[in-house]
């Protein structure tokens, strides 16, 4: 039954001065080329007549225009080939073969710009500064060769061609003196201004090449030394002016430099450099704003204008004005948004003022504040089509979707043919769709409506539309919808950007996929998206909700070696979350809060949030008192900190009181919710039922129960309280499981149907977790009939739950896997499992196992325990001891003594990337993962970690070590997690063992219960050698569970009195 279960370095060249072009000559004009066919022909050493190119002393063979012709065919393939396809070292070779021929002007200089070009992308792929030099010495070879130069006229097109790829080749070669000189040169030359597209990509790759050589300072100082001559690009005000391929080429520069500025950890040496002018440094430090703001690092762009402020050096308005935009896009830094807009000046009626300051506090959602700019704006002048979107926006940030449809209405009436007047944009659509977006599922018909009346007014959505429609269904925990949308996305030929994955990786991390979440990351990039640190947070804390430590060290490691600027507090509170869930010692993740506030990412309330979690996990209720009445504190102190107390602190602080039965504190901080305006979630209420729940007694379920119904009996529109966002389960979920579970801990499985019916009376459907509870309940009262009729159900809710629909077709085939999540029916298969045995259905059993196993899912060392349980049930005792040999015991070794390696310096944030290369090596297995711990198993989970980690010098309060690496803790932690004490022989399996072997030991046979084989018969001489035989085999192919047994036996000796071990384990 177990069987069905179970490429040669070039020396590089010495720097060198360029020499600089040659002094303007007469133009040399050529006679034309006479080879046949217009080929090319090689020049020789003496020519008896300039009219004659082939003398008569020297006729070449036909065989050699043969060669010729194919050496010029491949020197014009290679100018048309894609520069990603080109063979830099078969290109030079190539070159070389034809250098000698007389080719057009045009073909020698695409040919040389396409090299250059394919040598530049060597910077992306990381190649060495040999390898660079080389690169840039041959491409110099070509410019600099005499009759290449002798043939362009001074001054022309070409000339400007050829030194703007001689600064490129130079930038390749690290000799930046000459690669400015040249540009200078280029720029110099007067051309027409759609001819001069070229200078500003030379200076981009000149900046590109500081990176590589002299990193981003260099690249800096060179931007703040050249400023005069590429503000023009970088200026977003000066930018505007451009057009065409000049706009192209600038918007290439000025991303290029902004990512550079955006990246230094340290602007400020530059703000007060004493060589450079005031007004160089505040043109510098402008960009550095500027790039800052549109990294949305306006935090760090806020320090830059404080240190400019304190140096009296001037910033404009319109900068401070992006700045407060940056700083708006995010709750967390929206206080030091109205901060810094209030300390603006400006003109009584300064209307892109009062644009802002509406803009500002509609996405606040201090809509009296939004309303009074909107109507200063309109005593001004006629508000415009973004004055109209922010109000309505504004109306969607305090969820009033009633008075953003009648502001909609107001502005854009309809016609008496059904149609808007007025003209409404898609960002009025937008608006008012993302209001009903933040109502959740229940608003959904709300979003169709609005579509609806989009396309009537003859817009077609775009990225933006399809983002907000898409976020509508994420929010709502909408995953089939969510993934339908983005197909029609792709359908409408709309690309999805790197807002609409996030979106998406959020909500599969929710759903605890971080296999799944890492497949879209890889879907995007084959969609040429270029990922921010945002999606790859995104896909960090995917790997936290599912357990995958490894994933989440592996993500923070890639994005502190591929960071030069300072982390976001995001990355840091995704990382310590992990530490909490993982169950860290609560030393450890206040260590970890310590060094957080000495950094430039200071904690906010998520972060003390995280704190007050760990403290309530560890027992110490008054230090997460202590922790949120210092954030209640220092939020008075510093209103600009987002330090706001809110639903989330004080749902874990009171939940910590209840777990530690401290029903009067846990009352308190329930009123202080109340009292500071702090609407209830459903999670909060559902705490509070668990309590009841918990107690299993009828009265306090009644209780529960009444509770519920004055909660529902709220009309929905006016209830505050709503579902988590991302979560796939409705509020009323929240609200009715804790007592469908405590009826269920009291064996009344009336009690749980008639509750599980009112629940779906109200709306809610059944979930994976209530049908497990009814099984449950139904397993416990030994009705298997039920439990059977109620399997079928729970695997349907398995397999949706796993479905791969974030897969498309191009992605290929996939082996049937369903990666970490394919554990998500190990409880309920446990309880299935139990319930076939004790009923004697063993057959069932094992086309069970062979069917999940068939689908992808995954095992736990719980299934497997009952699976052990299950088969001395069914008289098959070897195969019970095989279970705990060949699967329990490898797995408890390999999580004791499994010593990960960890790489600093990982080139993808991609833990499946991470496991490939493993693959490839042939590394040892991984222990099946586990899901991150909830609850009181975190407490558990402590106290071993603790315990394991006491005599650690790393782990002493005192120790500063590895103070410098965040992750070092996690990385040691995930090594000694529960896994270990997880993946072990249950105490009821060692019982269940133990009496099989002193069966055997005693001449009987185990034989399969729910059979007449099973009742005692007489002693029978052939029984006793057959069961000799098998503890013979036992003993001779598992030692290592037979000494589990014996060691449970002597345990269970030590425990119980002579007759009550007799009356559990002894068959004599």
């Amino acid at each position: 039954m177990l069987d069905e279960l179970s490429h040669d370095e070039v020396a590089a060249p010495k720097p060198r001065k360029l020499k600089r072009p040659p002094k303007p000559r007469p133009r040399i004009v050529r006679s034309p080329l006479t080879l046949p066919m217009g080929h090319g022909q090689r020049r020789h050493s003496s020519h008896t007549s300039e009219g004659d190119p082939f003398p008569s002393r020297e006729q070449p063979a036909i065989s050699d225009f043969s060669r010729h012709e194919q050496r010029i065919q491949r020197f014009q393939r290679i100018i048309q080939l894609p520069r990603a396809e080109v063979d830099l070292d078969h290109a030079w070779t190539t070159y070389k073969s034809v250098v000698e021929y007389n080719l057009p002007l045009s073909s020698k200089m695409s040919f040389a710009d396409k090299f250059v070009s394919a040598a530049e992308m060597q910077y992306r792929l990381g190649a060495s500064k040999e390898r660079l030099q080389e690169l840039g010495s041959r491409a110099e070879t070509m410019l600099e060769e005499a009759e290449l130069k002798l043939t362009i006229t001074p001054g022309s097109r070409f000339d400007q061609w050829r030194l703007c790829l001689l600064a490129r080749s130079c930038a390749l070669l690290g000799l930046f003196e000459d690669a400015t000189q040249a540009i200078h040169d280029a720029d110099a030359i007067p051309l027409p201004y759609t001819a001069k597209a070229g200078i500003p990509y030379a200076y981009e790759m000149i900046i590109t090449s500081l990176v590589r050589y002299e990193g981003n300072v260099g690249a800096i100082e060179f931007i703040g030394e050249e400023w005069d001559n590429i503000s023009t690009h970088l200026n977003f005000r000066a930018a505007s002016q451009h057009s065409g391929a000049q706009e192209r080429a600038g918007g290439s520069l000025r991303t290029c430099a902004s990512r550079v500025a955006a990246e230094i950890t340290d602007p400020m040496p530059f703000l007060e450099r004493e060589d450079w002018s005031t007004a160089r440094r505040e043109a510098v430090g402008s960009f550095f704003i500027q790039a800052l703001s549109y990294a949305q690092l306006g935090i760090e762009g806020r320090e830059v204008l404080s240190r400019m402020q304190q140096l009296s050096l001037h910033v404009p308005q319109d900068l401070l004005f992006t700045l407060v935009r940056s700083l708006a896009r995010r709750t967390s830094t929206m206080h030091s948004a109205v901060d810094l807009f209030k300390s603006i000046a400006h003109d009584e009626n300064d209307l892109p003022y009062m644009q802002l300051g509406l803009h500002l506090y509609g996405r606040q959602g201090d809509i009296q504040a939004a309303e009074d700019f909107f109507d200063g704006i309109k005593e001004i002048s006629k508000p415009s089509h973004e004055d109209v979107a922010a109000l309505i926006h504004g109306y969607a940030m305090t969820d009033n979707i009633r008075r953003a449809e009648e502001t909609f209405g107001e502005f854009f009436p309809l016609d008496e043919r059904g149609k808007r007047t007025n003209s409404p944009a898609l960002p009025h659509y937008c608006a008012v769709m993302y209001a009903h977006a933040r109502k959740g599922d229940n608003n959904q018909g709300g979003i169709t409506f609005w579509l609806t009346d989009m396309a009537n007014a003859d817009l077609v959505p775009n990225e933006h539309v399809f983002t907000i429609v898409l976020n509508a269904f994420a929010a709502a925990g909408d995953f089939e919808s969510t993934m339908t949308v983005l197909q029609q996305m792709r359908d409408a030929g709309v690309r999805p950007n790197v807002v609409t994955y996030t979106i998406v990786i959020t909500l599969l991390a929710h759903r605890k996929d971080p296999m799944g979440a890492e497949a879209v990351f890889k879907r995007a990039l084959k969609e040429g998206i270029v990922p921010d640190n945002r999606m790859i947070v995104a896909v960090m804390n995917a790997h936290v909700e599912g357990g995958s430590w490894q994933g989440v060290i592996r993500a923070y490691d890639y994005l502190m070696a591929a960071r030069i600027t300072a982390l976001s507090l995001e990355v840091y509170n995704t990382l310590m979350k992990a530490y909490v869930l993982i169950g860290a010692p609560f030393n450890v993740v206040y260590k970890f809060f310590k060094r957080l506030e000495r950094s430039k990412a200071r904690p906010d309330a998520y972060t003390y949030s995280l704190l007050v979690q760990s403290a309530c996990d560890a027992g110490l209720m008054s230090i997460a008192a202590d922790i949120y009445y210092d954030m209640e504190q220092l939020a008075k102190d510093q209103p600009n900190r987002n330090l706001d107390v809110n639903v989330y602190i004080l749902t874990i602080l009171m939940a910590g009181f209840l777990q530690h039965g401290d029903k009067i504190k846990a009352k308190a901080v329930y009123d202080e919710m109340l009292e500071l305006g702090v609407n209830p979630s459903a999670i909060t209420y559902g705490v509070i039922l668990k309590a009841y729940g918990n107690e299993r007694s009828k009265a306090s379920l009644e209780i529960a129960e009444a509770f519920i119904k004055t909660l529902v009996a709220v009309p929905e529109e006016e209830r505050t309280w709503k579902k988590p966002k991302y979560d796939s389960l409705g509020a009323l979920h929240h609200l009715y499981a804790p007592v469908i579970a405590g009826y269920a801990r009291m064996r009344s499985p009336e009690e749980v149907e008639r509750v599980l019916h009112n629940m779906e009376e109200a709306g809610e459907p059944a979930s994976l977790g209530t049908l497990t509870a009814l099984m449950d309940v139904y397993r416990r009262t030994f009705n298997i009939e039920a439990v059977q009729e109620i399997w079928p159900q729970v695997q349907e809710f398995g397999l949706k739950n796993t479905s791969k629909d974030w897969m498309t077709p191009e992605d290929g085939p996939s082996e049937i896997t369903r990666g970490i999540r394919g554990n998500v029916l190990c409880v309920p298969l446990s309880i299935y499992i139990d319930a076939l045995s004790a009923a004697g259905q063993h057959d069932e059993i094992a086309a069970t196992w062979k069917d999940m196993r068939s689908r992808g899912f995954s095992f736990d060392s719980h299934n497997w325990n009952h699976l052990a349980v299950a088969l001395v049930r069914a008289g098959e005792v070897e195969r019970a001891f095989e279970v705990i040999e060949r699967v329990i015991i490898p797995y408890q070794e390999l999580s004791i003594n499994s010593h990960k390696a960890r790489d600093r310096n990982p080139t993808s944030p991609l833990l499946s990337d991470a496991l490939t290369e493993r693959k490839e090596e042939e590394e040892e297995d991984e222990v099946p993962g586990l899901p991150a711990l909830r609850s009181g198993h975190r407490h558990a989970a402590a106290k071993i970690s603790r315990s394991r980690t006491r005599h650690m010098e790393d782990f002493q309060p005192d120790s500063d070590q590895h103070s410098d690496d965040f992750a070092y803790h996690l990385h040691i932690l995930h090594q000694i997690s529960p896994s270990w004490a997880t993946w072990k022989a249950h105490h009821a399996t060692l019982s269940v063992l133990l009496m099989a072997y002193n069966k055997l030991s005693d001449g009987l046979l185990v034989k399969a219960t729910g059979t007449t084989d099973s009742l005692p018969v007489e002693e029978d001489p052939e029984e006793r050698t057959k069961a000799r035989e098998i503890i013979n085999r036992i003993y001779a192919k598992y030692p290592k569970t037979v000494e589990l047994v014996l060691d449970h036996d002597m345990k269970e000796r030590q425990r119980l009195e002579l007759d009550d071990y007799d009356k559990k384990y002894s068959w004599s």
